[in-house]
């Protein structure tokens, strides 16, 4: 018996070493060790004329991200280069164009838009004709759906629309851009964002409507406030362009002065009114006391001596402000957000026949 059993030993250890020499794999036996896949990487490139001529898709300037409140449009190149491995010989390259057009929803955090597009205008590598290409939206917070994976071939533009999320109800800022998943096999894949980060504010604050579904804007961009000289509050609109022309920081002329920041604080804004239009001013009949800073400034006239008080029709004076809570809203600017306040229409050639006589506060 204990012959046998060492018998049954030596046998063992004989198929062990056997295996290892005809590479016969066994339980006990280390996988092979896995042959290097051939490699590529990818960088973002610069645009020329000619690549935009062929790729109407290619909607903004060349080289150059355009955005304001609540949309932004960027275009720019991508080459993907390939190399042969374990030698990281050169292979070749491949260049596309890309497109990222992007509509934020300021009355929605729950839903807007990031339409891509991906163009293979040339390459050197067969392989990159059948790349495949993935998108999906780089951010901290927010979710995205969309990004099926799309071949690309020669002179063909992929496209996708990209949903896009943010979740929850709290004031949340994300730097967002698209982002490219590519492979071409037998190379390793390549992952990259399409262009700058930009930053996307999302929320729900109180008083901004519609607060309970929110929404998102693009909080460095510095919108401007028009109001016309020939539109509705006309007596208001040229109070405006006198305090800015005779004010002596020019608040909120834009390449002049100093652009406004809003308050949503109800206790600054009382204080900037009572400041600027006490109730001892007397009102002359149908005519209501108009201050420019706006109260609903930082730059109000209870932190502000630079300020100007004019009377104005007081029916002007109530659509006014209407009017401007609701681009408020729609702008989505909250405490401490930056803006511009834009005069048009004004006569080229300034004169008092052009301009109505202004009532200055007592």
């Amino acid at each position: 018996m204990k012959m046998i059993k060492r018998g049954g030993i030596l046998l063992a250890a004989l198929v062990a070493v056997s295996s290892a020499f005809t590479g016969v794999a066994t339980a006990d036996a280390a996988p092979p060790t896995p042959q290097p896949r051939h490699s590529a990487t990818a960088q973002l490139t610069p645009l020329t004329t000619q690549d935009v001529a062929t790729d109407a898709a290619v909607t903004c300037t060349v080289g150059q991200v355009r955005t304001d409140r609540t949309s932004s449009c960027a275009s720019g190149g991508l080459r993907v280069d390939f190399y042969i491995e374990p030698e990281h010989q050169y292979q070749g390259s491949a260049n596309f164009a890309w497109t990222s057009n992007v509509q934020l929803d300021a009355r929605n955090r729950h839903r807007w838009t990031d339409r891509v597009t991906l163009r293979l205008l040339s390459t050197t590598v067969a392989a990159a004709e059948l790349g495949v290409a993935t998108i999906t939206e780089t951010c901290g917070h927010c979710t995205s759906t969309g990004g099926t994976p799309q071949i690309t071939t020669l002179g063909t533009t992929r496209s996708w629309d990209i949903v896009i999320d943010s979740p929850g109800s709290v004031t949340s800022t994300d730097a967002q851009a698209p982002h490219l998943a590519y492979e071409a096999a037998p190379y390793t894949p390549v992952s990259i964002d399409l262009g700058p980060k930009l930053n996307v504010r999302c929320d729900n604050t109180p008083r901004m409507s519609p607060a309970a579904a929110g929404g998102c804007v693009y909080p460095d961009y510095t919108p401007s406030y028009n109001i016309s000289v020939t539109g509705p509050f006309d007596q208001v609109a040229w109070h405006i362009d006198w305090a800015q022309h005779n004010l002596k920081n020019h608040w909120g002329w834009k390449g002049h002065g100093p652009a406004l920041t809003r308050t949503m604080k109800q206790a600054l804004i009382r204080a900037n009114r009572r400041t600027a239009c006490p109730s001892s001013i007397p009102r002359p009949p149908g005519k209501s006391c108009d201050e420019y800073p706006f109260a609903s400034t930082h730059q109000g006239a209870s932190v502000n001596p630079d300020f100007s008080c004019h009377m104005v029709p007081a029916a002007q004076n109530r659509l006014e402000g209407r009017a401007r809570q609701s681009w408020y809203s729609a702008n989505r600017l909250l405490e401490d957000d930056k803006f511009w306040v834009n005069v048009t229409n004004v006569p080229t050639v300034r004169s008092d026949a052009a301009m109505p006589p202004l009532v200055q506060c007592p």
